[in-house]
């Protein structure tokens, strides 16, 4: 069969441009629209990834600043929490425990300071010897504020460290937990 010796009248060939322009303007209308709208809705999400980038090439470039200098960092941790107290200052350092369980909507229950047993063995030699003191805490409120708590406690000017943590469910309001919270610092004589 010969290409040549093939002809087409005048109806098939109205009709084979009427398809190609049917399949042009059902590809313009549809299929061109959504890839172009979808291409537009990228937009927003490729600018925030762009500022995520240079974000984190700005905390990059810090961090590797910081890592020159690693002695400044832990000397400011532990001048930032280096107060001890003396005795007679736990019921200043309950008052500010309680404000601060107050400032984060926490219901206290009940705090506790109870001394801990220490041997001879662990005591610190020197003219003030250290005292452990346990602050036993009971109280009501969200995990959220908690963390919160527990994240401002440890941040204070005096010593204090989380020595036990026991969270449990309260039944009637599932928003709020019951917690026993037990803090440990030290004090002078």
């Amino acid at each position: 069969m010969n290409l040549s010796s093939v002809k087409l009248d005048k109806q098939k060939k109205i009709l084979i441009v009427i398809f190609c322009v049917l399949i042009v303007y059902v590809d313009t209308t549809f299929i061109l629209k959504s890839q172009s709208s979808g291409i537009k809705s990228l937009d927003p999400k490729i600018t925030r990834l762009k500022n995520d980038l240079a974000k984190l090439h700005q905390s990059l470039g810090s961090m590797r600043a910081a890592q020159g200098k690693p002695g400044l960092t832990v000397q400011k941790a532990i001048t930032k929490s280096s107060k001890i107290l003396s005795e007679g200052q736990i019921s200043g350092l309950l008052q500010d425990i309680s404000s601060q369980a107050n400032k984060f909507n926490i219901q206290v229950g009940q705090i506790r300071p109870s001394r801990q047993t220490i041997n001879a063995k662990d005591a610190l030699a020197g003219d003030k010897p250290l005292i452990p003191i346990l602050i036993n805490l009971n109280l009501t409120c969200s995990y959220h504020n908690l963390g919160k708590f527990i994240n401002e406690l440890e941040g204070m000017q005096v010593f204090l460290s989380v020595q036990e943590l026991v969270i449990s469910a309260q039944l009637p309001d599932y928003m709020k937990q019951k917690v026993v919270l037990v803090l440990k610092t030290y004090v002078t004589k």
